[in-house]
């Protein structure tokens, strides 16, 4: 069953993908990044507590400070992603978020899970998701053209390291808490953690988003949102999957011991994300993707092993 929750949490994580890329290719800019995570924390709200209560959850308050970690590392997750993607491949991008999601997480398993240990063969998958990254940063490839071209002055350079940096510890926030939370509280509990995170989501992305208005006059509303009428369909379709993700995944968290459940997520998640980038979004194969991804899947057999 959990090896299930895992394939249904995947194609709910690439649907969730391909809608908020789409959402920031519509609406470009950090500022539309706040405003499009604001209506789609909204959304993601209104499906936890339609969850919530059809399946007639539990409230827990023993375990408020992990799902207060999971929504904070969740909306700084959901602004960094759509502005990131502007800027970098989407390949090269998610290459990044397995050291947040996997590397990490994996590494300090053994101090917050009892019983769980990391083999040797499993620190050398470690290693070659590092070597991956690093690989994959030598000549990243874009299209021409489209918004996720990175800036050549060394100024966007910077911001684009930090975005990344922020990213990946965001990626190690909402990774941690995701098993933390059914291990310690419960996998009963699930809808609640789900309902109470995208609380703080939600509560993040309009305190930015009410400043914003009150002291830089800005707009509620996405700019030129009239004008792209599929933004709202995009922000639709990703507040769903996000939420599907979600519950999905965390169960499987629940079931699964940290050296499977997180490289095994992320590395059908990386399968699906390279599809996806060469068969919707026409990025092409070049030789640094290759060997990058070969380390990668490299990693993952390893640390399966």
């Amino acid at each position: 069953m959990e090896y299930l929750f895992l394939l249904i949490a995947n194609f709910a994580g690439i649907s969730k993908v391909i809608a908020m890329k789409n959402s920031g290719k519509v609406c470009p800019g950090e500022y539309n990044s706040v405003r499009i995570n604001t209506f789609r924390s909204i959304l993601c709200c209104i499906v936890s507590v339609v969850a919530f209560y059809i399946a007639g959850a539990k409230t827990e308050s023993s375990g408020w400070w992990i799902w207060l970690i999971s929504g904070v590392s969740n909306a700084v997750m959901m602004f960094l992603w759509v502005t990131c993607t502007q800027r970098i491949g989407l390949i090269y991008l998610e290459t990044f978020a397995i050291i947040g999601s996997t590397a990490i997480p994996m590494i300090i398993a053994p101090l917050l899970y009892e019983g769980e240990t990391v083999s040797l063969l499993q620190w050398f998958g470690v290693l070659c998701l590092l070597i991956a990254v690093i690989v994959l940063s030598l000549k990243p490839k874009v299209s021409n053209g489209t918004p996720t071209k990175v800036k050549e002055n060394k100024k966007g350079n910077i911001i684009v390291i930090i975005y990344v940096l922020l990213l990946i510890l965001s990626y190690v926030g909402t990774s941690v808490s995701q098993k933390l939370y059914p291990t310690l509280i419960g996998q009963e509990y699930t809808a609640y953690f789900n309902l109470m995170t995208f609380i703080v989501v939600l509560f993040c992305f309009s305190l930015v988003l009410i400043s914003g208005k009150i002291f830089k006059k800005k707009t509620l509303l996405p700019e030129n949102v009239s004008k792209n009428k599929k933004l709202f369909l995009y922000v639709f379709i990703a507040a769903v999957m996000i939420y599907v993700y979600q519950y999905f995944s965390t169960l499987a968290a629940g079931m699964l011991p940290s050296a499977i459940f997180y490289p095994l997520i992320k590395g059908i998640s990386m399968l699906l994300t390279v599809l996806c980038d060469v068969l919707i979004y026409k990025q092409k194969m070049t030789k640094n993707t290759l060997i990058g991804l070969l380390f990668v899947f490299t990693a993952i057999i390893l640390i399966n092993i």
